[in-house]
């Protein structure tokens, strides 16, 4: 009777393990028939521990409730020092509550990631970001990208993904290169005035294609940087400044068009403007002693005029003495004075990014030039002309 159940619990055994394995086989065959990020998902899912008790598995906050897996999309291999490039990256998660995404690299210092608030965009169950990146040496690398997700400032989910090396090669350079590499550079406007006794201020209007217009930077100028940066990496538009002594005629610059694969040079001719640099920056000022001379013209033009129809008896020339007369009344030729308070900056652009080229020690008396809400134009005494916050003039 001991030997029957023996038999009957091992033939029993054997029926048990043969439908098990062809559960497993077909299991195993389905998994393959799956799309290859599927197979990446279910693959990373970890093991269940069924001898332990299953409320207990479920209030346990450490077993992962779904999984994370990246691919990217196609990327360069090769690309110069200085030249933006993208990697785009997609992430599949079973996740389906709110979350934050974080990134991460293994690289060296002489790569840059270029917009760390990047956005991710959510497709179904994929989200996509694309990745800028700038090498600033050739010994650049990028060796890994890894993707955590966070809830309550708590990460869950972590992946990673190698990159493939890319080889970055230098441009041809020169002693007046841009450090920009670019498919484009048009310049669409040029103004030059008067920045103090001793230096001008020239400021370029740029649109480019396919580059970081940040990295525009000559050797040798001591205050120079961008402004008021539009568009991405695609397509931008920004305005260069410049602060260089007065004697310089020639502003030359050169940048590497990366389409064309050499060198393109500028070689722009110095002529100081009387009219505003730009209709953005509204730099120079309202010239108050050129107004004099206007009204004194307007004055001198009104006598001759009138000389004129004492000989001639025409009204007409009458009429016109009279206007020029008048219009030399309704010209401005005051000044309006302002304090400027303690430690007071003074920006290049009336913009809330604009570099700060002046700092006050002391109360300061300025010529009040002109406003652009909620900056002041203002002369200093050593006719430097810049923009001030409202607040930081003294209350009359």
């Amino acid at each position: 009777m001991i030997a029957f159940l023996r038999f009957f619990f091992f033939i029993s055994f054997l029926i048990i393990k043969v439908l098990a394995q062809d559960n497993i086989n077909n299991l195993q065959i389905e998994l393959k028939n799956l799309p290859e990020e599927e197979q990446k998902i279910y693959k990373n899912i970890a093991p269940s521990d069924e001898s332990e008790d299953y409320q207990k598995n479920i209030e346990d906050p450490f077993i992962p409730q779904s999984s994370l897996v990246l691919i990217t999309g196609n990327y360069i291999n090769k690309a110069y020092v200085g030249e933006v490039f993208p990697i785009t990256i997609y992430a599949k998660t079973t996740e389906n509550t709110n979350f934050n995404f974080h990134i991460e690299f293994i690289k060296n210092n002489d790569l840059l990631f270029l917009n760390p608030d990047v956005k991710w965009e959510r497709k179904n169950d994929v989200y996509e970001a694309t990745l800028w990146f700038e090498a600033k040496t050739s010994n650049a690398n990028l060796e890994q990208i890894i993707i955590k997700l966070s809830r309550n400032n708590v990460f869950f989910q972590k992946a990673n993904i190698a990159i493939n090396p890319i080889k970055f090669e230098n441009t041809p350079s020169s002693n007046n290169f841009s450090h920009l590499v670019a498919s484009s550079l048009e310049i669409k406007k040029i103004k030059t005035n008067y920045f103090d006794d001793k230096n001008v201020i020239m400021i370029m209007e740029l649109n480019a294609t396919n580059t970081n217009l940040k990295s525009f930077y000559l050797k040798g100028i001591e205050k120079q940087g961008i402004e008021n940066l539009k568009g991405d990496f695609n397509s931008s538009n920004a305005y260069y400044y410049a602060v260089f002594p007065v004697n310089k005629n020639i502003f030359s610059f050169s940048y590497f068009n990366k389409d064309e694969k050499k060198l393109q040079n500028y070689n722009l001719k110095i002529k100081v403007s009387e009219d505003s640099i730009s209709t953005q920056s509204d730099l120079n000022p309202t010239n108050k002693d050129f107004n004099i001379y206007k009204q004194y013209g307007l004055w001198i033009i009104a006598f001759l005029l009138g000389i004129c129809f004492v000989f001639k008896k025409n009204y007409i020339i009458l009429v016109f003495a009279l206007i020029c007369f008048i219009s030399g009344f309704l010209i401005d030729t005051s000044t309006k004075i302002g304090i400027l308070k303690a430690n007071a900056k003074a920006r290049i652009l009336p913009t809330e990014l604009s570099t700060y080229f002046y700092t006050t020690n002391n109360n300061e008396k300025v010529e009040i030039l002109g406003e652009r809400k909620p900056y002041i134009k203002v002369l200093f005494k050593d006719g430097k002309i810049g923009w001030v916050e409202n607040e930081d003039l003294a209350k009359n």
